[in-house]
């Protein structure tokens, strides 16, 4: 018990530890490389406006004139100035920071890096990453579609943007016709793009922020996903990079941009696209902050575009491209039906190493809420029901450690033996626990067992957009920590009660850590962990003790030897009781 007690301890501690702190998701605060070289690394202000297809930006811009749509349950608003989507609102009180509609688009002041800003330069063997910026003559709206358009000598521009009537859900056709005597070349790309601070990113002892974002690309069946250590410098000398943005190469399902509860995806609809380009870049203020630490919108911008190759189209030749946008929550049902349900957006959801099992949990978690209609209920019924499913690996877990402990005078005598000759003590340990026939991990393999299901739901609850802003008791928010510290501190009072239960195997010393030290490791996690994830540990707990009582109580109604019989576990004979039919008592 001594040894297995520790193991399945540490085992779950480092897995939680590691898992917060470097787990697929877990990707800190490392950006782009801070030297400029090659990097992505653009301060503020340092786009180019000029291109090899289209001219400069004129030194005057026009007077931006703005479009507003009305989808299912957002509402979007795009400008003249790049034909660029400048706000998207989110509409549900679950949807809300402050009273005010969640707006998903982070760099409406950055015209360059505005999402679905479609981009039909032509890129040269020594081009800088260089962007055209124009005004659009908004030709026709209303509140399901814009008609925006932009011509002159050479070119004709088209770009008609339409609601669907599925939720967060946007279709965007491009047009471009040769107007010239000339063949003309293109290269489109249009991307998702969203600027995240330093302090936004930032992880609090175990508690990953939910703002921590990554650039995606599924392509060819594989999710590509790629963080700010990614695009350290040194990375660029690889093959896969050219001019700060990563290339992926294959048939392409979408591109991303997304967070632990919210993306924007970039779907080819029309001809398509031939490869990604992500990118991470540096941003901040170097006009007012030469170095970049002093500046509180230090950050970095996340981007991630679908890209066409190169196209050359003949005199009065016309080239139309079509691409579905989903800006919105990772609701998994509407993931799954976006664009008709063919675009596998489902694979936006993380769920971590054990995604199968967890995203059956989720299934019945969701299926749970629909029946009761709160989300807090619904998850303490899913421990349950997981409890119940996992009870034949408690039991050999519970029973294990009851061997154990009716083996731990004859284990004290031993080391009381051979105190001085570990060896012997050993050897002697051993010859005990195969004469009772004890497995000294038998406590530990069953919990190793569980651990896939219980890590899976524990990674589902976390990235649950559906218990974002969800209320239950007195917690506003199932995703965000208990304000008032109550649920960690009942945790950790019941994870102490749970270890006083087990039976007790080891040293003082041993068996104190065990008893104050995880349970406050726990504690203090849970201070910054979502509520969903309290509920879910301080039921898991209770129904533990509950399960140890039940189980304890039942052996110990049995005969000794009969209840032990078929578990390999043998004790010795208690004294004989009076025969109950004889007054004299010798039976």
């Amino acid at each position: 018990m001594e040894k297995s007690s520790i193991l399945r301890w540490v085992i779950i501690g480092v897995v939680v530890w590691v898992a917060f702190q470097y787990g697929p998701r877990l990707w800190g605060g490392g950006g782009a490389g801070s030297d400029g070289k090659a990097s992505g690394v653009q301060p503020l202000g340092a786009e180019s406006s000029c291109s090899a297809l289209l001219p400069c930006a004129p030194p005057e811009r026009g007077a931006e004139a703005l479009c507003e749509l009305v989808g299912k349950r957002f509402k979007a608003q795009f400008s003249t100035k790049s034909a660029s989507l400048k706000h998207l609102w989110l509409e549900g009180e679950s949807y809300k920071l402050d009273g005010q509609p969640i707006d998903l688009v982070t760099t409406s002041d950055l015209e360059w890096r505005r999402p679905l800003r479609f981009e039909w330069r032509t890129m040269g063997v020594n081009d800088q990453v260089k962007y055209d910026a124009f005004d659009w003559v908004l030709e026709s709206k209303d509140a399901s579609s814009c008609v925006f358009s932009w011509s002159d000598e050479k070119v004709a521009l088209k770009q008609i943007v339409k609601t669907t009537e599925r939720p967060f859900e946007l279709e965007v056709r491009a047009t471009l016709q040769n107007l010239g005597k000339d063949k003309l070349a293109h290269r489109l790309s249009v991307e998702a793009a969203s600027w995240r601070t330093e302090k936004e990113v930032e992880s609090k002892l175990g508690r990953q922020s939910p703002f921590v974002t990554d650039v995606e690309c599924l392509h060819d069946g594989k999710l590509k996903k790629m963080t700010p250590g990614d695009f350290e410098p040194g990375d660029f000398s690889d093959a896969g990079f050219d001019r700060g943005w990563f290339w992926q190469p294959g048939s392409i399902n979408f591109a991303a941009v997304s967070n632990f509860y919210f993306s924007q995806a970039l779907v080819p609809t029309g001809q398509p696209a031939s490869s990604c380009m992500m990118q991470i870049e540096e941003r901040w203020d170097t006009v007012n902050y030469p170095d970049k630490s002093k500046d509180p919108n230090y950050g970095a911008i996340y981007r991630s575009r679908l890209a066409w190759d190169k196209k050359e189209l003949e005199p009065q030749q016309s080239a139309e491209y079509s691409v579905l946008a989903y800006f919105g929550p990772k609701e998994r049902d509407v993931l799954a039906a976006a664009g008709g349900g063919s675009h596998k957006l489902g694979e936006l959801v993380d769920l971590g190493y054990f995604s199968p099992i967890a995203r059956y949990l989720l299934l019945y978690l969701v299926w749970l809420h629909k029946m009761i209609g709160n989300w807090g209920i619904a998850i303490i019924l899913m421990t349950l029901s997981v409890r119940t499913v996992l009870f034949p690996l408690t039991w050999k877990q519970i029973k294990s450690g009851l061997g154990m402990r009716r083996l731990k005078p004859e284990i004290d005598e031993i080391n009381r033996k051979f105190k001085d000759d570990a060896q012997q003590k050993n050897l002697a340990t051993m010859e005990l626990w195969k004469k009772h026939k004890i497995n000294p991990f038998g406590g530990c393999l069953p919990a190793i067992f569980q651990l896939p299901v219980w890590w899976a739901l524990y990674t589902s609850l976390q990235t649950a957009v559906e218990l974002y802003h969800t209320p239950f008791i007195w917690f506003r928010d199932l995703s965000a920590p208990d304000p008032y510290y109550i649920l960690p501190i009942v945790l950790g009072g019941t994870m102490i009660l749970q270890q006083k239960m087990m039976p007790q195997q080891m040293d003082p010393m041993q068996q104190k850590m065990m008893t104050f030290v995880m349970p406050a490791v726990f504690t203090v996690m849970m201070l910054f962990l979502p509520s969903g994830l309290a509920v879910y540990m301080l039921t898991n707990a209770v129904l533990g003790i509950l399960q140890q009582l039940m189980i304890e109580k039942y052996w110990s109604g049995q005969d000794p030897v009969a209840a032990t019989a078929g578990s390999g576990i043998v004790v010795k004979d208690k004294p004989s009781l009076p025969s109950r039919g004889r007054k004299d008592g010798t039976g």
